[in-house]
């Protein structure tokens, strides 16, 4: 997995190098910070180049909490193509072992759009926020269908009661996501299934739940073995009538089933994303609700500039 995330990086630098030649660059760069219950805090950033169809975005990652046995840092880099009619993107990244556990990545992803308007390098219509893309959004309407296939491979040393292990335990976990965006002037509606398949049966297998799983619409990184997550999220636009800073509400609900007799999970968020020019700020609360557990609070703040 090391020499593929070099060999990525090297291609996707070289690729940037010759493309820069003949196109113009753009720079989408952001940060964002999690609080919450259990003493959680979480951080994630990236910065994003943009070379005319091609961009190359590095990603970092990091939560700890009081029950999370550790601070865990995931660091990740995709290579995309994005075009008005569809986009497609190569990621990989690593965990680094923290308390016997780590993990390795790598997926690919891919988004069409069937009424492609408008111009830009921004984000596709789903709730990955994965791609650079057409405008969210311009025009009557757009809608992107896509799809998502990503391979973690989970290493530890602790078994599925917490005791040491006397050799390292692996397990390996495919997560398949199908997502539909629709966009009605400047309102954004998307939905996402994400389906988790593993190697060998959770709980029937000596290993400890995996301690990184990041789960499409949730602001906290969850442990456990997540099965299916559905995730709803709509994003209002605002009244032409409303100058500069454009504020747009949104409201977001996950449902996440889980393996090995762990309870369903049910996350409620809502937020504001406030456009002012080039800066793009936004602000999140979400309640996490899980059977046998106290309900968690979070609450979320991060930037993007693009330039």
């Amino acid at each position: 997995m090391t020499r593929m995330l070099k060999r990525l990086a090297m291609v996707s630098a070289a690729a940037l190098f010759w493309a820069a030649q003949a196109g113009a660059v753009g720079v989408d760069a952001g940060v964002k910070e999690i609080t919450g219950s259990d003493s959680y805090n979480g951080v994630s950033a990236f910065g994003q180049v943009n070379v005319d169809d091609i961009s190359l975005e590095p990603m970092y990652n990091s939560f700890h909490s009081n029950s999370s046995q550790g601070t865990f840092n995931t660091y990740s880099m995709r290579l995309g193509y994005d075009t008005k009619l569809f986009g497609i993107g190569l990621t990989g990244g690593t965990t680094p072992s923290v308390n016997g556990y780590n993990n390795k990545f790598a997926g690919v992803d891919a988004t069409v759009s069937l009424s492609p308007t408008g111009e830009g390098a921004r984000q596709r219509i789903n709730g990955r926020e994965q791609a650079a893309g057409p405008a969210e959004g311009q025009g009557l309407a757009r809608v992107d269908l896509g799809a998502a296939a990503t391979y973690i491979y989970h290493t530890d040393h602790q078994g599925n009661l917490g005791q040491d292990l006397t050799s390292a335990a692996h397990m390996g976990q495919a997560d398949i996501t199908g997502s539909a965006g629709i966009a009605i002037l400047e309102s954004l509606f998307s939905v996402d299934v994400t389906k988790s398949l593993y190697e060998h049966k959770p709980g029937g297998f000596d290993m400890l739940a995996p301690r990184v799983e990041n789960i499409v619409g949730l602001a906290n990184v969850v442990q456990g073995y997540p099965n299916t997550s559905v995730n709803a999220k709509v994003l209002f636009g605002t009244p032409i009538i409303i100058p500069t800073p454009l504020v747009k509400p949104f409201l977001q609900y996950t449902h996440t089933t889980f393996e090995a007799g762990e309870a369903n999970s049910n996350a409620y968020s809502a937020g504001l994303d406030v456009e002012l020019g080039i800066l793009e700020v936004a602000a999140a609360y979400e309640r996490y609700v899980q059977v046998g557990t106290a309900d968690h609070n979070f609450v979320s703040v991060g930037a993007n500039v693009r330039f």
